[in-house]
């Protein structure tokens, strides 16, 4: 069992309580005027954002194992230095390392308005893998407010550029995948990377029906989903996200995830990422910076009806 003290590196405010998560990893509850919110040193991982006289807003699975070494499942994991696959060695982790490393606490506060801002980092670990020979830092600033958000900065340390991809995967609790609609897409590139990777224009809101891995490149800025069902409506603001990728495994693929099996009704994937043609080109020295804001707005009976 990990000693909490090995992680804290600062003082915490009253809105903040340092705890043994769920598998003994050390978990940060945020509770403020605002909402509630739950985020696991383990992967930098946010498992739970629920505003205050709101609905949860993310899903995480009830099979996830909580253990060292496997990817929490659901929640907002955090996707770096390669998104999904790795684009030449099939038998590293999907969506990098990172989410399976501990992250220090770096600072944590209360901003005036009642907000609570939390402050993570990590780093490129010596030896270097051969899968990713360069050195780097990550620092992830996540602010609970009405709003969550995500800031991640990536800071390349070699004499060299580098080309990475990142991403936040994030899993949001509906009621059900196929009555929920992803509104701002109309008319955006896509790559179907379902069955192989055909491209295709979007045509309309984005509907999730049945297993589909959908990649939108240079996608807008702000996305609404909508769940149907659960009369739910939530604002995704990204900034210096580039590529969008909306993923539900559906019955049957989510049958053989042990992770899944039958909770695939239960969620859908909204990923701000740069992926794919996005894929970051980080300069010499140089930085790159990524947003991501989540917000609960009130749903209109009238202007979602089809």
């Amino acid at each position: 069992m990990r000693d909490l003290k090995d992680y804290q590196n600062c003082a915490l405010p009253e809105t903040i309580e340092f705890i043994q998560g769920k598998g003994s990893l050390p978990l940060l509850h945020i509770c403020n005027r605002y909402a509630e919110c739950s985020v696991y040193l383990y992967g930098a991982h946010i498992a739970s954002f629920k505003p205050r006289d709101n609905k949860e807003l993310l899903w995480l699975s009830p099979y996830s194992q909580f253990s060292e070494g496997t990817p929490i499942r659901g929640g907002i994991p955090i996707c770096f230095p390669w998104f999904s696959k790795h684009r030449t060695m099939d038998n590293l982790p999907l969506h990098g390392f990172v989410r399976t490393r501990f992250w220090n606490l770096e600072s944590a506060e209360d901003f005036p308005d009642g907000r609570t801002k939390i402050v993570l980092n990590t780093e490129s670990q010596e030896p270097l893998p051969d899968s990713w020979p360069y050195h780097f830092r990550l620092t992830i600033t996540i602010i609970v407010g009405e709003k969550l958000e995500i800031a991640l900065v990536i800071q390349n340390l070699e004499n060299r550029p580098i080309v990475c991809e990142d991403g936040f995967h994030t899993y949001f609790k509906v009621e059900n995948p196929q009555k929920c609609q992803v509104k701002g897409l109309d008319s955006i590139d896509y790559i179907d990377r379902t069955k192989g990777e055909i491209r295709k224009k979007q045509n309309g809101p984005a509907y999730f029906e049945g297993e589909m891995v959908h990649a939108f490149m240079h996608a807008p800025q702000r996305l609404e989903l909508v769940d149907l069902v659960d009369h739910q409506r939530i604002c995704i603001e990204q900034e210096n996200m580039d590529s969008t990728v909306l993923w539900n495994p559906g019955e049957y693929a989510s049958a053989a995830n042990p992770e899944i099996l039958g909770t695939w009704n239960q969620f859908v994937c909204i990923e701000s990422t740069n992926c794919m043609d996005c894929q970051l080109n980080i300069p010499p020295l140089g930085s790159h910076y990524s947003i991501l804001r989540l917000s609960s707005i009130s749903f209109d009976e009238e202007e979602n009806e089809e």
